[in-house]
């Protein structure tokens, strides 16, 4: 379990803009990076993607889902370069090629720019500085799930080998069934509390919102067999620490999440808004 990247890019971030070479700037994608000892996964979706029940409700939701991008693999990050080791993820092929230069500015905000000046992203640490880190994976290497402080994601491989082309394309040339090529789950979950459940926040599959993330306990621990624990760090408590999301979080209604949202509202607002 030999850390890749060092002590102050490890937690749950939150991008708060993208800016593009030729002006173009983002502020509504939500976007979250979970980076632990080593491994990573991250969620992107826009705000303009729909809220549907299932997989081929009509083309224009599916062509929305298939938008979409996530991925997980290890990080390495020498002399301030993120590089990211991609193992799979939501799209077929690699979302972000070059590496990121990380400049960080105090213990809560980081800047990320391309070397080729392609884009700069800003992001903000949503846990204390040295957070508890859990990461599994399971036997078959068809899933993994990180447990940073109080934030959870998990993220699966589809069942079918696609080709390196961007599910759009793919899509829109009937390679496969909308189901097969738009059936891979990232999910996005926090706690209200420690031990509390984990509550689906943001999901590739919007019906899984709001639901409990049933895999594991309120500790981030998983107790059935064919999952080995990849990552283990204690952490340090850091209960001064004030995590101040940027951006806010139309979150749906439920019992759960509107505890949750009453004990946490900044975290709830932060997880509903990286690679």
């Amino acid at each position: 379990m030999s850390a890749t990247v060092p002590d102050w890019l490890r937690g749950v971030w939150q991008r708060v803009r993208i800016d593009h070479a030729d002006g173009r700037q983002d502020t509504s994608t939500r976007v979250f990076w979970f980076q632990g000892l080593s491994r990573y996964a991250d969620l992107r979706i826009a705000a303009s993607r729909p809220q549907v029940g299932q997989l081929g409700a009509s083309h224009s939701a599916d062509m929305a889902l298939a938008h979409q991008q996530g991925a997980t693999g290890r990080c390495y990050c020498p002399d301030h370069q993120a590089i990211w080791q991609r193992e799979w993820g939501y799209q077929p092929v690699v979302d972000f090629p070059e590496p990121g230069d990380l400049e960080p500015r105090g213990a809560a905000v980081v800047i990320e720019r391309a070397p080729s000046g392609a884009y700069e992203e800003e992001w903000h640490r949503l846990t204390p500085p040295d957070p508890s880190i859990r990461v599994w994976r399971r036997d078959d290497h068809g899933a993994r799930l990180l447990v940073i402080d109080a934030y959870a994601m998990l993220i699966t491989r589809r069942s079918l080998e696609l080709p390196p082309r961007p599910l759009p394309s793919l899509l829109a040339a009937g390679t496969a069934s909308a189901h097969q090529l738009l059936d891979c789950e990232i999910s996005c979950a926090l706690r209200a509390t420690p031990g509390a459940s984990f509550v689906i926040q943001l999901s590739t599959l919007p019906w899984r919102e709001q639901q409990r993330l049933t895999l594991c306990n309120g500790r981030g621990e998983i107790t059935d067999s064919g999952w080995q624990l990849e990552e283990d760090h204690s952490g340090s408590l850091a209960a001064d620490y004030s995590s101040r999301p940027a951006a806010g979080y139309p979150g749906n209604a439920s019992t759960e999440s509107s505890e949750v949202a009453s004990k946490d509202a900044n975290m709830v607002c932060a997880l509903q808004v990286k690679r």
